[in-house]
């Protein structure tokens, strides 16, 4: 090592050359990175979807979700399968291993679909399966622009294509999704009476409309040298065509057309899903982004594109409006971020001054920015952004990449005052203490490490944490080892005493005196802790600190899922939502921005959108937290107050976003088994336990029964008889009361589907559904009622399934103030334990944040575990010792009193964020004492006895222990008291790292030399003899 100082110290232009170069590289790196609120990662889910119009949930379940399920479920690596099936299509989620890479994955994504491919007998008339991947960038649209005022629909639809068309050639843009519109259809609506009259079919309406509109190219022509292309032109150019198509012609000489049997409009298909924006019709762009694409970047776009047009090109009536800006949240989170890390650096340099002097303090500060620029440098090559966990990594390390340099700088600065010349004292202060920074460096990074493997979303999401921890400490020591050196040896200089010497000394009368007392009474001292430590699990155990669960940062938003009774139109259900419409308007124009109405629409887990008429949702955008006096919580209140006096839904619910990974809701329980009838029973009496807990609200579950369906029963016999088959009969019902596209008329580059169907008037009664007329092989119209039997019946709105079997959902949220979603969720459990003995078969599986919440608290510890071995295994190297290593692991506990008292203080839970803050602790706690024991061993090693070893120690490292453990801390204390912004994630988790490191450094200075005093007494016992030296005997006395 000691060449490395020489080179240093010996090539000042070299130092001077890559300081340079670092600076170039790593702001370049810097400033071209993407700024992001999440990195991107996959979550190794992949969604299959398959539509199926007008079919029922069940049918969907047998023909389609089971021969699926069946197929894939041999892949490999596979979690979970879940699926919904509603009437029209089924969604099928497929979870595969969490902790597979990113290229396995991508294999047996392969694999999945080839096993899909291999599914047969899918009904003919059902679309292909659509196989795709659910990523970061996938799980929320980075912005939506929505069209809307009071201007013709054509206007708007066409305004709305001209923008995604525009939007979707943006760098970065992966697909923008239009919701809200709907395409211009042209409508043929029979009379039934008149086809009876003219004895047609539906059928034949249909074939004629088809077989007129052609367009059909009839080979090739040559005429002497040339060759002509031969085409039949028979496409319709105008609706007038349409209404003259003939039908049949009729013996001698009339004709019936479409004119004489049905009502011709140029009109839109019925709506499936109607949108407003705070009450005017819209239409909605959905702007998803690629994994690589920038969000800021691509908004930055978007509303430069969006200004273009509000300033040229809107029709009369139109607007824009941009919501759900997702740059706005980044914006803001990393802001705070910064500005902690900014009052962090101020705080820092102020210590450094305090304790070291001005000279001092700019050589080891001038190492913040360049071993963050390393650090930058190393994140541009490996294409990383900066996100909220890379910066949060890079703020957590902010006052312990001083550490190394303040060891350093502190032992040159010794050295000098010895005589020592900056050249010498560079070379030989660096030297000395490298051992011991190295070990501190290791000892951090080998805590930190093994946090890159936890399993999960939750261990995906953090990942970055410890590898950005890592290659921090790598760049300073960099920093302190080869530029550091070099520039005390160029412009150190030892200056006369200050008031940092000043302080010093008085700071060491005092702890001399104390010091001396713990190693008198060091058995005392080891009681006193270990009762300390005791103690410090009771607050746990007795809910002065709760367990709670992963909370990020909410998103400025709030979801309102309104669901109306079974079978609801959706023109009803509208009607509705206007009222909840009018209602949140009505909120302070402070709070409420813009509120998006969804009418036919709910947003589900896993990237589903179920749609139905009896279903609703409202998209309430709110200022940001900052520009408001209250919460979502009580804004939430006040709203669930408001809409319990508007009538007709069966449930409202609220939901909010969060930073973080999608975890799901606080409680969320899956019950499987084979027969809905248990499984509601179930629900009901579990759903019964949760409205009986406090604190719990907006309980839902996924169970309903569908709207009423009147079922064709075929004579089979009977359909024979009239040459009938099943496959005819089912095909005319849905063509005459669903409708079915004939043709396609062409108008410009617009291709418009023919829907022919029967008139609204004849598609009201059960009477229609019986006269329906089939033509048979005999050529005669036969009613439908001579081949079928009609029966009502009712069957499910959706069906859900979850690892192949039937199952049920049950959601709630927890207010947090009242109980705690760990408790409520284990309540949950232990009530379907007493009840399960009568429902044999049917199991229950904690889902969402709870099953998260149990996977991580289940393997943090096996991690940790891993990390202090690697810690007492790279101490033991250091110091050739299999008891000294213990001694200085010993912190760890000091570390764990001490976060448990900031617990206390701050009223923070013990949550996954505040755990992965205990882990993170324990790799910087160990730092100082193995400083102070490597120079115990020193002393002892240079003659001195056991207690001169240790005060001499104690007094010279004072120092550099106080300084390495208050610019942690005050790196990190802006963040744990939210002065830039508070935040859910970041302020348990720095507030465990401040409090755990202030207690045990005040225990390390005290306790370890303690330990190591009985330790030596151990020895003793042992039979090692150890004279004592004068200052020893006064020690003991």
């Amino acid at each position: 090592m000691k060449s490395v100082f020489r080179l240093s110290v010996n090539n000042p232009v070299l130092v001077h050359m890559i300081t340079i170069a670092t600076i170039v590289l790593g702001s370049y790196m810097l400033i071209n990175m993407p700024r992001e609120l999440e990195r991107d990662m996959s979550f190794n889910w992949v969604l299959i979807w398959v539509m199926y119009p007008g079919v029922s949930p069940e049918e969907l379940e047998k023909l389609i979700t089971k021969p699926i399920e069946d197929e894939i479920a041999d892949v490999n690596k596979i979690e979970s399968i879940t699926s919904t099936a509603a009437e029209g299509f089924t969604g099928i989620s497929v979870k595969f291993d969490q902790n597979i890479s990113r290229n396995e994955f991508d294999k047996l994504y392969q694999d999945l679909r080839t096993e899909l491919d291999k599914v047969q007998n899918l009904p003919e008339d059902a679309e292909d399966p659509v196989m795709f991947k659910l990523e970061s960038n996938t799980l929320t649209p980075v912005i939506d622009v929505v069209i809307a005022g009071d201007f013709p629909e054509k206007e708007r639809r066409e305004l709305a294509e001209e923008l995604q068309d525009e939007i979707a050639a943006v760098e970065g843009v992966l697909e923008v999704d239009m919701i809200g519109e709907r395409d211009r259809e042209i409508w043929v609506e029979v009379d039934p009476d008149r086809l009876d009259r003219y004895s047609l079919t539906l059928q034949q309406v249909v074939n004629a409309l088809a077989a007129k509109n052609m367009n059909v190219p009839a080979g090739e022509l040559k005429i002497g040298r040339l060759e002509y292309l031969l085409r039949t032109v028979g496409e319709f150019d105008s609706i007038d065509q349409i209404q003259n198509v003939i039908v049949r012609q009729i013996p001698g000489g009339g004709k019936i057309r479409i004119r004489d049997v049905a009502q011709i409009q140029n009109t839109y298909e019925e709506a499936t899903v109607i949108t407003r924006l705070n009450s005017k019709p819209a239409i909605t762009l959905s702007v998803a982004k690629r994994g690589e694409g920038s969000t800021i970047q691509i908004v930055d776009t978007v509303r430069t594109i969006v200004e273009k047009y509000r300033t040229n090109r809107l029709p009369e009536g139109a607007e824009i409006t941009l919501v759900n800006d997702s740059s706005i949240h980044i914006r803001n989170s990393l802001g705070k971020l910064q500005y902690n890390a900014l009052f962090g650096v101020v705080l820092v340099l102020l210590v450094l001054y305090l304790f070291m002097g001005l000279r001092n303090a700019i050589f080891v500060a001038i190492g913040i920015p360049l071993t963050l620029l390393i650090t930058f440098s190393l994140m541009g090559v490996a294409n990383e952004s900066i996100n909220n966990m890379s910066l949060f990594g890079l703020v957590l390390v902010l006052g312990i990449i001083v550490d190394d340099a303040i060891i350093v700088m502190e032992n040159v600065y010794r050295r000098m005052q010895e005589g020592e010349s900056p050249i010498q004292a560079a070379i030989n202060g660096a030297h000395e203490v490298a051992g011991p920074v190295i070990t501190a460096s290791l000892t951090t990074a080998a805590i930190f490490l093994p946090l890159a493997l936890l399993p999960g979303i939750v261990g995906k999401f953090m990942k970055i944490i410890p590898i950005i921890v890592a290659l921090t400490l790598a760049a300073s020591l960099f920093e302190c080892f080869f530029i550091l050196p070099s520039h005390i040896a160029d412009w150190g200089k030892v200056g006369r005493p200050k008031s940092q010497d000043r302080l010093m000394r008085y700071l060491l009368k005092p702890y001399t005196r104390l010091l001396s007392f713990a190693l008198r009474r060091r058995y005392w001292v080891l009681g006193g802790i270990l009762l300390c430590l005791l103690l410090s699990f009771l607050p746990i155990r007795f809910g002065l600190v709760e367990v709670d669960m992963f909370h990020g940062d909410e998103y400025p938003m709030i979801l309102v899922h309104v669901t109306m009774p079974v079978g609801t139109r959706l023109e009803t259900t509208d009607d509705v939502m206007r009222e909840f419409e009018t209602v949140t308007l009505a909120m302070p124009k402070s709070e409420i921005k813009a509120v998006i109405t969804r009418t036919g629409w709910h947003e589900v887990e896993n990237n589903f959108n179920e749609r139905n008429g009896n279903l609703g949702m409202l998209h309430v955008e709110v200022a940001e937290a900052k520009d408001r006096e209250r919460t979502l919580d009580e804004i939430i209140a006040e709203l669930r107050e408001k809409y319990s006096h508007i009538t007709g839904p069966e449930r409202i619910g609220f939901q909010t976003r969060e930073e973080g990974p999608p975890a799901g809701k606080d409680v969320e329980v899956i019950i499987k088994g084979k027969y809905f009838d248990e499984l509601e029973a179930i629900t009901h009496e579990l759903k019964a336990e949760l409205a009986n807990t406090p604190g719990v609200t907006d309980i839902d579950d996924n169970y309903a029964l569908g709207q009423e369906e009147i079922k064709l029963h075929i004579d089979e016999d009977k359909a024979n008889e009239y040459g009938l088959t099943l496959q005819q009969i089912a095909f005319t019902a849905r063509n005459a009361f669903e409708g079915t596209k004939a043709t396609v008329f062409r108008d410009g580059d617009e291709e418009i589907d023919v829907v022919v169907k029967f008139s609204e008037a004849a598609r009201t009664t059960l009477k229609d559904v019986e006269d329906l007329k089939l033509m048979g092989a005999t050529g005669v119209p036969v009613p439908l009622r001579d081949v079928a039997q009609l029966n009502m019946t009712q069957g499910y709105s959706t069906i859900h399934r979850y690892k192949q079997e039937r199952a049920i959902t049950i959601t709630a949220n927890v207010d947090e103030e009242v109980a705690s979603g760990v408790n409520v969720n284990q309540r949950l459990h232990a009530r379907f334990d007493k009840i399960s003995p009568r429902y044999p078969g049917y199991t229950l599986e904690s889902g969402g944040e709870f099953a998260e919440f149990q996977q991580v608290f289940r393997d943090i510890p096996i991690f940790f575990a891993f990390g202090i071995m690697l810690v007492y295994f790279i101490l033991g190297t250091q110091f050739k010792s299999f008891l000294q290593p213990l001694i200085i692991l010993m912190t760890v506990p000091f570390a764990f009193i001490g976060a448990m008292v900031g617990l206390i203080t701050s009223g923070n839970p013990l949550s996954v964020a505040s755990t992965y803050g205990l882990v993170a602790l324990a790799g910087i706690v160990v730092n100082d004492s193995i400083v102070l024991v490597e120079f115990i061993n020193r002393q002892r090693t240079a003659g001195a006895g056991k207690w001169q070893a240790i005060i001499n120690a104690g007094r010279t490292r004072l120092r550099p222990i106080l300084l390495t453990s208050i610019t942690t801390v005050s790196g990190l204390l802006p963040m744990a008291l939210g002065v830039g912004g508070k935040s859910a994630i970041w302020m348990p988790m720095a507030s465990t790292i401040v409090w755990g490191l202030s207690v045990a450094t005040l225990l390390t200075l005290f306790v370890i030399p303690a330990f190591y005093a009985i330790s030596d007494d151990i020895r003793q016992w042992r039979g090692v003899r150890v004279e004592a030296t004068d200052i020893e005997k006064r020690v003991r006395t």
